[in-house]
């Protein structure tokens, strides 16, 4: 109830007595529904600022304050400062210049959670001035005698502030005011501490989020589905991309008997071995093994895992991983180990061709001074070729490709003309074969025949005639043809060797205008 005072010896008669009571009633009637009105605002708002400024702006309705503050328990460095947080019923201005708030007499009961301090007159207080090197409030600042101060703390006792409230005039703060300014005081602490465990919680989701999508875009990245098994109930649970690398579409189901039945029936002991073995003894569950998808697909999957959470008896309770289809890696390993196994084959053959030619140099030069240069252009014709199928990756050359790289070692393709109706594919084996031939035939050309004169001629065609390629390279123009005294490694690599390689036969003719050579030879030995 509001205080009446009387002077001494005064005897108010009843009417007036009447109306003094009315009006405290009206005015108690009054703060009691500002400070309802106020609870509920405290208790609605959804930040700090705005929950603190509703406080201020109703305890001083409730309290008949000309301005209000809360200062918000912040420790500087000195140990004692404290940061203005919000005012009411005057500008921030009023206390811009003014330095921070510090642990003083005045201000310590409060920030310290020692109760209210509530005073009549400040100015009066014995523990007002002890503030050195100040003694009271500074110059320009807002009046104050009447004081009033709550703390603002949590259940736990941690001071998060203090309300400050103040009049110029003495003697405006009541025992009433300080009780329901308390409670006041005791709900924003609460409001205050909520809001700052949502805030910590929606901070810790959105981080939580942040994480997850990281993780997600990771694990898509990646093309990596993600599992979670329960070791006692065996419900697995799959992602979108773990379903798929099984050959289920996300809106499908994918049980832990589904998995196990797509496994490979030759792979599936030795997986569940494996799972067994993670949940027994907590070890790392790392398998590669083949899948087969409902449409009759093989893919290749690894799984990775491991214990995600112990059971109360110390096992395994959970096993969490991820799956990652490596059919493509499967098959690049497997095309490297066919790549490796035909880099040997081929090797070997270079080798054999290599000792092969030199053998058959050696057999055919007049004498051995003569045998370097012809071993050497016989081994750069075979590299010429070999140079064109690694362009090619070793899947092969086309016929007309041979041709040039061997005739442009020799200088003399603008003299050889062609004719045939399309180019032919040729095998890596065929490419090597048809390009020793035709560096022997260039290099005779050169040296004896039609390209070894400036008029000389060579004409190429070649037709495809029931499975076989015909071809025809003609001389003319050039010295006069006969057939040679002996048959040298040149006419032994044509009509024995090239006709042995690729199952056809090679025929030479020593016509008087120019050498004749017909080749025949089945596609099938030619083509990739």
């Amino acid at each position: 109830m509001a205080e009446s005072r009387f002077r001494e010896g005064d005897e108010p008669d009843a009417r007036t007595r009447l109306v003094e009571l009315e009006a405290a009633l009206a005015d108690e009637i009054r703060k009691s529904e500002t400070l309802a009105q106020v609870g509920e605002a405290i208790a609605s708002s959804v930040d700090i600022d705005a929950c603190v400024q509703v406080a201020l702006d109703g305890a001083r309705e409730i309290s008949g304050a000309s301005f209000g503050a809360f200062f918000y328990n912040v420790v500087e460095p000195d140990g004692e400062s404290y940061a203005l947080y919000r005012l009411s019923g005057a500008p921030r201005e009023a206390f811009a210049d003014f330095p921070k708030v510090r642990r003083t007499e005045v201000f310590a009961p409060t920030f310290d959670n020692l109760g209210v301090v509530l005073s009549d007159d400040i100015t009066q207080d014995p523990r007002y001035g002890r503030n050195a090197p100040r003694k009271g409030m500074p110059e320009g600042h807002l009046p104050v005698r009447s004081y009033l101060a709550i703390p603002v703390a949590t259940r736990r006792g941690e001071v998060l502030g203090g309300l400050f409230f103040g009049h110029p005039e003495a003697r405006r703060f009541t025992p009433r005011d300080a009780a329901l300014l308390t409670g006041l005081g005791a709900q924003v602490a609460a409001t205050i501490e909520s809001l700052k465990l949502t805030s910590a919680a929606v901070a810790e989701l959105a981080q939580r989020r942040r994480a997850e999508e990281r993780l997600k875009f990771a694990l898509e990245s990646g093309r990596m589905g993600s599992w979670d098994l329960d070791v006692a109930t065996k419900t697995y649970e799959a992602s979108d991309l773990c379903k798929l690398n099984y050959g289920r579409q996300p809106d499908e189901s994918l049980t832990f008997a589904d998995l196990i039945e797509t496994i490979h029936p030759d792979d599936r002991p030795r997986i569940l071995a494996a799972i067994e073995n993670a949940i027994r003894n907590g070890a790392e569950y790392d398998v590669e093994y083949r899948v087969v998808h409902r449409t009759g697909e093989l893919r290749w999957l690894q799984a990775r895992g491991r214990a995600a959470a112990s059971a109360d008896d110390g096992g395994v309770r959970r096993l969490a991983g991820v799956s990652l289809d490596i059919t493509e890696r499967k098959r690049a390993e497997e095309r490297q180990k066919l790549l490796v196994n035909e880099l040997n084959h081929r090797v070997k053959n270079s080798l054999a061709t290599v000792q092969s030619i030199a053998a058959q140099t050696l057999r055919s030069v007049a004498s051995p001074e003569f045998f370097r240069d012809a071993f050497e252009t016989r081994l750069i014709a075979l590299s010429h070729t070999h140079d064109l199928l690694t362009r090619e990756s070793w899947a092969g050359a086309s016929l007309r490709e041979v041709f040039d790289v061997e005739l442009h070692a020799m200088a003399g393709e603008d003299r050889v003309s062609f004719t045939y109706p399309g180019d032919v594919r040729l095998n890596p084996k065929a490419a090597v074969a048809l390009g020793m031939g035709i560096h022997e035939l260039a290099t005779n050309a050169a040296k004896y025949g039609a390209l070894s004169t400036p008029d000389g001629h060579v004409a190429v065609d070649w037709t495809i005639e029931d499975g076989v390629l015909r071809l025809t390279w003609t001389e003319s123009r050039g010295p006069s043809v006969a057939p040679p005294d002996r048959r040298g490694f040149g006419v032994r690599l044509l009509e024995r060797g090239l006709a042995a390689e690729l199952s056809g036969g090679v025929e030479l003719t020593y016509d008087a205008a120019g050498l004749v050579c017909l080749m025949a030879l089945p596609l099938r030995a030619l083509e990739p």
